[in-house]
């Protein structure tokens, strides 16, 4: 797989190349409603983190 839809059912459609996707680095996030005391939304922001890390190397492998 070398490219994803992003948004496929929405406004903001497009394809994208698996090499340039970019996820955002959401632990500064997560540690910062974790210092608030919101520790099950720092737990949710750091699963889709994880998650979508997990995801781009499942696509990346699938790619080769």
């Amino acid at each position: 797989m070398k490219t994803i839809m992003r948004s496929p059912g929405g406004t903001a459609r497009r394809e994208v190349a698996v090499k340039d996707i970019q996820i955002p680095d959401l632990w500064h996030i997560a540690k910062s409603v974790d210092d608030e005391g919101r520790k099950s939304a720092a737990e949710a922001v750091l699963e889709c983190w994880h998650l979508c890390h997990d995801l781009l190397a499942a696509v990346s492998e699938a790619e080769s």
